[in-house]
């Protein structure tokens, strides 16, 4: 192994066992101080949390456009790219994640995901959406709740958005809720697109781990763009079925859609 080899590993493994050091910290917080519904207390732990672990993973962040207020329930939907995006997320807006099933077995970052009120959903079960959907609506209605979809349903590498999908526009709707899209691009040091963080292909989360502790010059960019005022529908606030609701939630998903997209500069 040459000398750069020997540094390069030095230093792969130097992020990570910093970043461990930081994920027992944080399951010790969520274990005995996080253990009652609170938004303000997550929201207060959750951001310098998240914060350091880009800060050890030497992972910069730039954050453009202007963030969510407090005065109306904020519902936002981004890009999906890497397991890092949620952290990027909460290191400048505390969020309440609602996320797919199978991050709840994930080792270490599955519990604290739930500790923390991640919303798991089962996708592909119908009756589990509408359960899911109402307690996004109810979470709304708290004061200074904030609630994130990735409504592409899957990670990609950065290049493209994919189609948004309108059923995970249904809370919104049923809340009334600002929405507010979000495009997250990792560059690197020329500030060209990185797909070291993507997540994708089968990639286990210990060698994605070991790429991004690996890159050198890796920032976030983090784009909160003008928001979509909430449409004025009919019926039942919860209701899933029906035209009218229908086409707002393919309207609100297109929007959004358009405008993330139209920050993932063409390749």
């Amino acid at each position: 192994m040459s000398c750069a080899d020997r540094r390069g590993a030095f230093v792969r493994t130097w992020r990570i066992t910093r970043a461990t050091a930081l994920m027992v910290r944080g399951l010790l917080v969520a274990l005995f101080v996080l253990d009652r519904p609170d938004v303000r207390l997550r929201n207060r732990h959750m951001q310098p949390w998240s914060a350091a672990l880009l800060d050890v993973m030497d992972i910069g962040l730039d954050v453009h456009g202007e963030l969510p207020s407090d005065d109306a329930p904020v519902f936002i939907a981004a890009n999906h790219v890497s397991w890092l995006d949620i952290w990027v997320i909460n290191a400048v807006c505390p969020t309440l994640f609602v996320a797919k099933s199978e991050i709840r077995g994930w080792p270490v970052f599955g519990w604290l995901a739930a500790r923390v009120g991640t919303l798991f959903i089962e996708r592909g079960r119908r009756t589990d959406t509408r359960k899911v959907n109402d307690r996004i609506i109810a979470r709304l209605a708290v004061s200074g709740e904030r609630i994130a979809v990735f409504p592409e349903g899957t990670t990609t590498d950065g290049s493209v958005v994919r189609p948004f999908h309108a059923s995970l526009f249904q809370p919104a709707v049923g809340a009334q809720a600002r929405v507010h899209p979000v495009a997250i691009r990792y560059v690197d040091e020329a500030g060209m697109r990185s797909d070291v963080p993507a997540y994708i292909d089968d990639v286990s989360l210990v060698v994605s781990m070991w790429r991004i502790a690996g890159a050198q010059g890796l920032r976030a960019e983090l784009h909160f763009l003008e928001p979509i005022e909430p449409f004025v529908v009919s019926g039942e606030a919860g209701g899933t079925d029906g035209p009218e609701l229908r086409t707002q939630r393919r309207r609100l998903a297109a929007i959004a859609q358009e405008r993330v997209a139209a920050k993932i500069p063409a390749e």
